[in-house]
């Protein structure tokens, strides 16, 4: 049964602007150099990014901690090494409850001597797929028109949603919102139209929700560092025939 979280009043009107409007809006940096401890908490995420709760704020807090290495990053190395989650459970609290109330982030904050500390909320993961079968035409061979170069296409796509907070440890106060963003990965591949190969060359859900969390890794590393740190396009689309394919009367395929 899919859980629902009551996001504070401000934090569903960003979700719901941006995360409709779709992912082109210009977000201000993370003014790190305000900053010098800073913590990473586990992410708050309902059922279906449940496994990302603490893999993504891993990933993240390493890949910052690469860049940035004139700033000390706090956050769960491993099991036996998890300062945030021992704090959390020793105050009766969950990822989502610190979401929720920036004060609490704080207080968690300040118990494993922090700065500032960065929380957020992943969710709607989807993987989803579509056939076109509106034939597209391989202009490269000369042959002409025929069962040899007509193709259909198969799109592929994962999206990924995630807001981040950074929380200042002393007054308690929101000090950076990315607002909401959606990551988008996406997928193209043709098939000659008797290919039975369309029917199970597919791109593998598993490899989908990798990639769709290294996406979301280098937008959201992006948007705290953002000259450290490279941005993806949106959609970012990892795979697309190499041949020219155009539809019937000649109009060229846009990807």
């Amino acid at each position: 049964m899919k859980r629902w979280i009551a996001l504070p009043v401000f934090a569903t009107m960003l979700l719901s602007v941006v995360f409709v409007s779709g992912c082109s809006k210009q977000i201000e940096p993370l003014k790190l150099d305000d900053y010098q401890r800073i913590a990473i908490a586990p992410f708050s995420t309902d059922k279906e990014s449940a496994e990302m709760e603490r893999r993504f704020p891993q990933d993240l807090s390493t890949q910052l901690s690469l860049v940035r290495k004139d700033k000390e990053w706090i956050y769960d190395q491993s099991e036996a090494l998890s300062p945030i989650q021992n704090q959390l459970a020793s105050q009766g609290l969950t990822p989502q409850d610190i979401f929720l109330d920036p004060a609490l982030a704080a207080k968690v904050g300040r118990a494993v001597n922090a700065d500032l500390i960065i929380i957020g909320h992943i969710n709607n993961p989807k993987i989803e797929e579509k056939m076109d079968n509106s034939p597209v035409f391989d202009m490269s061979n000369q042959a002409g028109i025929s069962g040899t170069t007509r193709f259909i296409l198969v799109y592929q796509w994962a999206t990924l949603k995630m807001q981040i907070l950074a929380v200042d440890t002393k007054s308690g106060n929101v000090a950076w919102d990315n607002g909401g963003f959606t990551g988008y990965t996406k997928y193209i591949r043709e098939f000659q139209t008797q290919d039975p190969a369309k029917e199970y060359s597919r791109i593998s859900g598993d490899q989908m929700r990798a990639d769709i969390r290294k996406h979301m890794l280098a937008q959201i590393g992006h948007q705290i560092t953002p000259d450290k740190i490279n941005e993806l396009p949106v959609p970012q689309i990892l795979t697309k025939p190499e041949r020219e394919l155009i539809r019937s009367g000649g109009k060229p395929i846009l990807y």
